[in-house]
């Protein structure tokens, strides 16, 4: 079914299967759509269609908690409702239809949105079944004969049972999303009452603890979503907090922005994180994603470029257009000197780690190994980078890991970050720091883009 026939769908069953809460609310809000200066959309139109849901989703509580209800319109709703990137890529018929559900065992999951563009993969998912509070998603991509990809970073979440949840594909520069790809899910449950899930057989494989259920979907990719974005190349220098950093480009794609920057080769401290934001023309605000957020879990296949640091942030593509206005807030800093905490393997002990950290646990499965350290939780910043040392002092990046907070029972919360190193047979190694500070600045730093 392509997205024209889903809306079609939809609509039609709105039509037969409308709850009484419905009969005047589409009406109000057609009334207040018209009142909005620039609505001029037909609905006679497909892209009227598209667009006259999402107004109706966005401007009328009762028409969105009606559509909740019926099954058909549930996911849809929450979609559309879920961040504005998304509402803009519904707007323009920027979402392709999945609908592929399985089943494994007692757990079904179904994927039912993709929204991408030449740089990024944007999932929409729902997990269901057992007697579970809450269930975690740990994805891979691959070709789509199982081939082995290469220059990508993976973002995912927790989902409630049967609520729409999402996770993300990025890819590096020069790296663009294939026609065809395999995705394979491996699924993690928890119950409040015991944690997590004890696995149905003998995992070996220590990133496979807790996994309940695996579903591999295979996909292809509708090559009309893959429109090239706009970058403004800046190059620009500033400086604050006594540090200098180099603000590289700006790339503007449908499904999201991104912002690169390095810094100056003899400052006191790397920089590994900004607090930003953007504005347009118009004054519309556009929020950056530079930390990874609360209860996700980030697997990545690759590095990036030494000394060059990539940000995320929502997209003005649809929405605003330049001049753009560049604001740094503040900044994520890494000490130099302090970057790196040793690990002694054998006695289970760390050094190095700042105040309020912590050494979890050491297990090894073979000649595989998993770490687990606890941090201060501090605006979902994630603590650890995903780099680590031998006992000869070579650096290698980690391939797959977890980030988690919890409550803990006086109140106060932690981070919880777990990486596993496969083939790993040495007695200590070196795990390296993302930020030893983090500073908000006095004064903003202000740069204009497009102008």
């Amino acid at each position: 079914m392509n997205r024209n026939e889903e809306y079609f769908a939809l609509l039609a069953q709105l039509e037969r299967e409308a709850p009484a809460s419905l009969e005047d609310c589409g009406e109000r809000a057609r009334k207040k759509a018209r009142s909005r200066r620039g609505w001029r959309v037909s609905l006679a139109s497909l892209g009227g269609i598209a667009a006259a849901f999402v107004l109706m989703v966005n401007l009328s509580i009762p028409f969105a908690m009606a559509c909740a209800r019926i099954p058909g319109l549930r996911e849809l709703t929450a979609a559309v409702a879920f961040a504005p990137s998304l509402k803009a890529a519904v707007q323009n018929d920027f979402l392709q239809y999945i609908g592929q559900e399985q089943s494994n065992g007692e757990l079904t999951m179904k994927l039912d949105y993709l929204i991408f563009d030449r740089a990024q993969l944007h999932f929409f998912y729902s997990v269901n079944g057992g007697d579970y509070d809450s269930f975690h998603v740990l994805p891979t991509i691959t070709g789509p004969d199982g081939e082995e990809l290469q220059g990508f970073g993976i973002t995912s979440g927790s989902a409630q049972p049967g609520a729409l949840a999402d996770f993300g594909v990025n890819f590096n520069e020069g790296f663009q999303a294939p026609q065809a790809l395999r995705l394979t899910c491996k699924v993690k449950a928890r119950k409040e009452d015991i944690g997590e899930a004890p696995a149905p057989y003998d995992q070996k494989d220590p990133r496979d603890l807790g996994v309940v259920a695996t579903f591999v979907f295979d996909l292809t990719l509708d090559p009309r979503f893959t429109a090239p974005g706009r970058t403004y190349e800046l190059n620009e220098w500033v400086t604050a907090d006594s540090q200098r950093l180099l603000v590289q480009s700006l790339e503007v794609n449908p499904t999201h922005a991104r912002l690169t920057v390095s810094f100056d080769e003899n400052n006191s401290a790397w920089c590994t994180g900004l607090d930003f934001y953007l504005t347009d023309s118009r004054g519309n605000r556009y929020e950056s994603g530079s930390h990874v957020g609360s209860n996700s879990t980030l697997v990545s296949s690759g590095s990036g470029e030494e000394g060059v640091v990539v940000y995320y942030l929502e997209s003005p593509h649809f929405t605003g257009k330049a001049p753009y206005t560049l604001h740094i807030t503040g900044a994520d800093w890494l000490d130099k000197g302090k970057e790196w905490v040793t690990v002694d393997l054998e006695r289970g002990t760390a050094q190095g780690l700042p105040e309020g950290s912590r050494l979890v646990s050491v297990l090894r499965a073979g000649e595989d190994l998993c770490l687990s350290f606890s941090t201060p939780y501090q605006q979902n910043r994630q603590f650890f980078s995903w780099a680590f040392r031998d006992e000869e002092g070579a650096e290698f990046h980690i391939s797959s890991g977890s980030y988690y907070k919890q409550e803990n029972e006086d109140g106060s919360i932690t981070v919880v970050e777990e990486f596993s190193l496969p083939d790993y047979s040495g007695s200590s190694l070196g795990m390296k720091l993302n930020y030893t500070r983090a500073v908000e600045f006095e004064e903003e730093v202000s740069i204009g883009i497009g102008k």
